[in-house]
């Protein structure tokens, strides 16, 4: 199965949850809010951070700049936090930025318009059986499921599908170590969410 593990915010928890995960060979990755320096009380990646991340041979996606609400939020707000957070992260990273992923997970037919004119690869969240597990929703986003310790038995569903896109916020690494032993019995190979978009498009 193909499998990408993806991470939102961009907490500097995660730079461990990088390292940690290069060492056992699984590529993820990092949706990052650009335009603060903490989130929720807790410090943001930096710069050099995002840098050190990308060398790992993970993926860097926008999060946008401040982590809007992408339903009551107006068009031309989404479009700059969209535009302005791949420019910054373009900048940072001398390189193109393809992914993005909605702050908070719900969002509406306009601004999915305006996220996947700007981005190739646009992902949304969804919570597990009622939606069948489905890869893409109504605006041809990818959707995410939010694998955790309480709900783990799910892996036995995902393991019917032949691919998976699982999200998390911060999970400490003994948690996320017991899911992916877990996540063996699906025969993972572990992707960047854009490697794994280009074979399912």
């Amino acid at each position: 199965m193909n499998v990408a593990i993806t991470f939102d915010d961009g907490y500097k928890e995660q730079l461990s949850i990088a390292k940690w995960l290069a060492s056992r060979g699984i590529k993820a990755t990092f949706f990052v809010i650009v335009g603060l320096r903490e989130y929720m009380g807790r410090a943001l990646l930096t710069p050099s951070d995002l840098r050190y991340i990308r060398s790992l041979g993970h993926e860097i996606g926008s999060h946008t700049m401040t982590h809007i609400d992408m339903v009551n939020t107006d068009a031309e707000l989404i479009r700059r936090e969209l535009v302005e957070s791949k420019r910054m992260l373009e900048d940072m990273l001398n390189e193109s930025i393809t992914s993005f992923a909605y702050p908070f997970g719900p969002h509406t037919a306009v601004a999915a318009q305006i996220a996947r004119e700007i981005y190739k690869v646009v992902r949304g969240t969804y919570i597990g059986p009622a939606t069948g597990y489905r890869i893409f929703d109504e605006h041809c986003c990818v959707l995410a499921y939010n694998l955790r310790l309480s709900n783990i038995y799910e892996i036995f569903r995902l393991k019917k599908l032949d691919t998976s896109i699982l999200y998390f916020h911060l999970p400490n690494l003994a948690k996320l170590d017991i899911i992916l032993q877990a996540l063996r019995v699906l025969r993972p190979r572990y992707l960047t969410l854009t490697e794994l978009y280009d074979k399912i498009k």
